[in-house]
């Protein structure tokens, strides 16, 4: 039985196109309507200041645009202004959008691996994408190549020669898509990799107790380690594209090289490649509704509308919990100070020149435990009897000096706290 690629299922995968495109692009709208919701409100606001989540911003943007030109593409039966047009602005916004979505999976690898300062970088990927998505789209555009295509009926690559038609998509479309692709699983793979290397040799070589020096000192991977579920999480960005476009360029490209609609293989990798990009919009959508960052905003939001508190932890004995970032994440810390004991090798001698047993053995059972035990418990029992401490003055100087190093430090402690939060928070907002 010979196939004929008949108007109705024309109109099939027109539809299976346009359909998935405008839910897509009302689920855009709606989450970014939320972020705005989000972002306005001060109490949690500072939750979705993040380097990545303002890049799927531009990107959820961007993917709202595509699935509005993509619905209107997928309703037009014939050529026209609308036709092309659609075609242009879809390939723009795709463009766009892929290569933020690359810049995701980059920044983390130069943020977590190369210890580049993200904010810096934020606007150069913004530029550069702008600029690749127009050079790529606007000289297609110019020379006619959007509109209606004849051989599957759809607003798309007008040019009906095989040669050209192939040359004009790998150059303007699969080309720059299959690097952005590549580019993804390579810096995802780069960091991932890394922070797995990482932690087999802290499991090997680290000690859990954290100095003064360590706190002030972090390099990027310590706090990346400690963002680990959150840097995965923003690498299902990069992945989640990786997927959609690799199936995309396999679908655009058979159509392409089958040149039309010959059997019911080609109709069914044409539904395929109708539903992968009708259903862009709705993908990332969702990922962006269920990133971290803004669920946390919207949770903090939601608490402090409904209850007057700003989503902070709050432990058992009534103390409020230091919370980094937002992740309620309570680094415990051992502070040890360590005294200078100089050991003399002259022995004690009396006044007639001979060594003194007594005095050697009474520095000797200085170190002994029972002895330091006994010191102690002297210590203590001085300071509970006023009356001794004032007739000791020493003792009194003690306890002084005692409050005094312990006073330094727990100042010492807040300060380290203070600037270990404060360097997390400069982290959370690069990656």
């Amino acid at each position: 039985m010979t196939f004929e690629f008949t108007h109705e299922m024309a109109v099939i995968s027109n539809r299976l196109w346009a359909v998935p495109s405008a839910v897509g692009a009302g689920l855009c709208f709606l989450v970014l309507l939320v972020i705005a919701v989000v972002a306005i409100h001060p109490k949690s606001r500072s939750h979705l200041d993040r380097v990545s989540f303002r890049i799927v911003v531009y990107a959820l943007t961007a993917n709202m645009i595509f699935g509005i030109a993509s619905a209107v593409g997928g309703t037009e039966t014939g050529p026209g202004f609308i036709c092309g047009f659609s075609v242009f602005v879809l390939q723009l916004t795709l463009q766009f959008s892929s290569c933020l979505l690359f810049a995701i999976a980059l920044n983390l690898q130069l943020v977590v691996v190369h210890g580049f300062n993200g904010l810096k970088l934020e606007r150069y990927y913004l530029i550069i994408s702008t600029f690749i998505a127009i050079i790529l789209a606007v000289p297609p555009y110019a020379a006619g190549q959007y509109g209606w295509d004849p051989l599957e009926r759809v607003c798309w690559y007008t040019n009906d020669n095989r040669h050209d038609r192939i040359i004009w998509q790998a150059t303007t479309q699969m080309g720059m898509t299959f690097l952005t692709v590549v580019g993804e699983v390579v810096c995802s793979s780069i960091v991932l990799i890394f922070m797995m290397k990482h932690n087999a040799r802290t499991k090997k070589l680290f000690v859990p107790v954290r100095t003064f020096s360590e706190t002030t000192s972090a390099s990027a991977v310590v706090y990346a380690n400690r963002h680990r579920s959150i840097i995965i999480r923003v690498a299902l960005y990069p992945v989640a594209s990786c997927c959609v476009n690799l199936l995309s360029i396999v679908t655009a490209l058979h159509s392409t090289i089958s040149h039309g609609i010959h059997d019911r293989t080609d109709y069914n990798v044409l539904l395929l490649s109708d539903l992968l990009y009708g259903g862009r919009a709705i993908v990332y959508a969702l990922l962006a509704a269920s990133d971290p960052a803004l669920v946390r905003g919207a949770k903090a939001l939601i608490s402090h509308v409904l209850y007057g508190t700003d989503g902070t932890s709050t432990s058992s004995d009534g103390k409020t919990g230091t919370t980094i970032s937002g992740h309620g994440i309570r680094p415990s810390e051992v502070f040890v100070e360590l005294s200078t004991i100089t050991a003399t090798d002259k022995m004690p001698q009396s006044s007639s020149g001979e060594v003194d047993d007594n005095n050697a053995t009474t520095d000797i059972k200085m170190d002994h435990p029972d002895h330091q035990r006994h010191h102690i418990e002297n210590f203590l029992s001085q300071g509970e009897g006023g009356d001794q401490s004032k007739e000791q003055p020493g003792n009194s100087y003690d306890e002084e000096a005692g409050r005094a190093r312990a006073a330094g430090i727990q100042r010492r402690r807040r300060e380290a706290q203070k600037k270990d939060k404060e360097e997390l928070e400069a982290f959370t907002r690069q990656i």
